[in-house]
């Protein structure tokens, strides 16, 4: 700029030496782009810390390049060349400035955008999660749910086994609680999803006696993970209903949890009844896996997934979500 406002002329190596910044300032920005889209969260300091370090090894890469175009171009117009060191410490501070202002402007810019995500993803759960809690509620406290465990009560009382009406009393109050105080914004400890299935599957028990055998499979470790609240539910209800329910034989249904990597747990219900209700079952609306698979989504996005799957006898609905421990204190509430 000095030599055009002198009237010097603007020589073709001039114009060389510009162009080959250019190409590979944009190569690098690019480089860096890449990197920084990558950063999944901004709150952690390894991934900022590596970001920081590649921003100043592409400033530093940059300066050197510089260093030999500026020689370069010295050499063509047939000036005297100075030290590559010297080119290279004299023009490195505008590098270090440029990548460094550049790298924070992106960031700045990503890290609004995840957070604009985070938030449209919390308010979608929190939706979802409101939805989910009146379609379980209206599964779980539906008409026919109560007047058959309040005949099972009635045939209990009439036969004087008052012993076993007062503990079906007892567990139908314990289920009616956990339902109603339940929130479905919060996850819970394997162990209470577990406790309240349990609570509900006593109660069919009852009406189905022989009928339903149950089987909980989980490693001690795993039952301090935190799942959604309620979200086994109502696939124990669709093996009842459409597994046990239509049967004349014993139907066995099994509730497995199983690390299937170091952050993956898997949750599986599986049946070996005749009937299988996957998708849309026969005399069913599939609201209840179409539930399941809603609250997945809004809780862990692409993380989170349900396959339920036919097979010759029985069903078996198997669920993705990441394995996250509770702490101690939350587990101890």
């Amino acid at each position: 700029m000095p030599g055009l406002a002198a009237g010097s002329p603007f020589t073709m190596s001039l114009a060389v030496l510009l162009a080959e910044t250019f190409v590979v300032g944009l190569a690098f920005s690019a480089l860096l782009a890449a990197a920084l889209m990558r950063v999944e969260r901004w709150d952690a300091r390894v991934p900022l810390l590596a970001v920081a370090a590649l921003t100043l090894a592409l400033a530093l890469v940059h300066g050197w390049f510089d260093a030999i175009f500026v020689n370069q171009a010295r050499a063509a117009m047939g000036l005297a060349g100075t030290p590559l060191w010297r080119q290279f410490v004299f023009g490195l501070m505008p590098f270090v400035l440029v990548y460094g202002l550049f790298a924070s402007g992106l960031g700045l810019v990503f890290s609004s955008m995840v957070a604009q995500e985070r938030e449209r993803q919390l308010a979608a759960a929190q939706n979802a999660a409101q939805q989910a809690q009146l379609a379980a509620l209206r599964f779980q406290l539906n008409p026919h749910f109560l007047f058959n465990t309040l005949n099972a009560i009635s045939s209990l009382v009439i036969t004087r086994r008052n012993d076993e009406a007062e503990g079906m009393i007892g567990k139908l109050s314990d289920f009616l609680r956990a339902s109603l105080e339940a929130d479905p914004q919060r996850e819970v400890t394997l162990d209470e999803e577990f406790s309240t299935l349990q609570s509900y599957l006593d109660i069919e028990a009852v009406r189905f006696r022989d009928r339903l055998d149950t089987e909980f499979i989980c490693p001690a470790e795993l039952l301090d993970v935190l799942v959604p609240s309620f979200i086994l539910q109502p696939l124990i209800e669709n093996a009842v209903k459409y597994a046990v329910a239509p049967s004349r034989k014993a139907v066995r249904i099994i509730v497995r949890a199983t690390a299937d990597a170091p952050s993956v747990l898997r949750l599986c219900v599986e049946d070996d009844g005749g009937q299988a209700f996957g998708g849309g079952p026969k005399g069913g609306t599939g609201l209840g896996l179409a539930n399941v698979r809603r609250r997945l989504e809004a809780f862990y996005g692409n993380e989170g997934g349900l396959v339920a799957t036919a097979r010759d006898r029985g069903f078996v609905a198997s669920m993705t979500l990441p394995l996250r421990r509770a702490h101690r204190a939350e587990a101890a509430e």
